[in-house]
């Protein structure tokens, strides 16, 4: 006799999650036929799949990597070890977060609760980011080198 086997579903949320970001095609659809439960949270990137499409999605992404790039200058163009380590943290930290919550948008990762850095709602998620980023524009303050200094 052999034993039934069931494949293992993903959850209704990453199901939904799924299907908005493919309903968005190339520019976005607004006619809102899928739903997303809770997506303003950990799933905003599907809605951001869902009303602006690939493109739109793209943009998300490419700004990101733009963000990335801008505080990796930062830690290369310092006169400090510490605050290459401290600009080596907070790409680390967006870097994965950013990764994490694609990730599981799409389904490739498991849903574990990283939110999308400054795109999903949450007071302590934005507070946090923006910490980030003022400690990144702090050590960009304090390593500036001018044309004309005395040395």
């Amino acid at each position: 006799m052999v034993k039934a086997t069931r494949e293992p579903r993903s959850s209704y949320q990453v199901a939904q999650a799924m299907t908005a970001i493919g309903s968005g095609g190339l520019t976005g659809d607004n006619e809102h036929n899928v739903y997303v439960p809770e997506a303003h949270t950990d799933f905003i990137f599907s809605i951001v799949g869902r009303e602006t499409g690939f493109l739109g999605s793209a943009l998300v992404i490419t700004m990101f990597f733009i963000l990335f790039y801008q505080i990796m200058m930062t830690a290369i163009r310092t006169h400090h070890s510490f605050g290459t380590y401290l600009c080596s943290g907070v790409i680390a930290l967006f870097t994965f977060q950013v990764f994490q919550n694609i990730g599981m948008n799409v389904g490739i990762l498991p849903v574990t609760g990283f939110t999308l850095p400054f795109m999903s709602y949450g007071g302590s998620s934005l507070l946090s980011s923006m910490l980030a980023i003022g400690i990144v524009l702090g050590v960009r303050y304090h390593s500036k080198s001018y044309v004309f200094e005395e040395k």
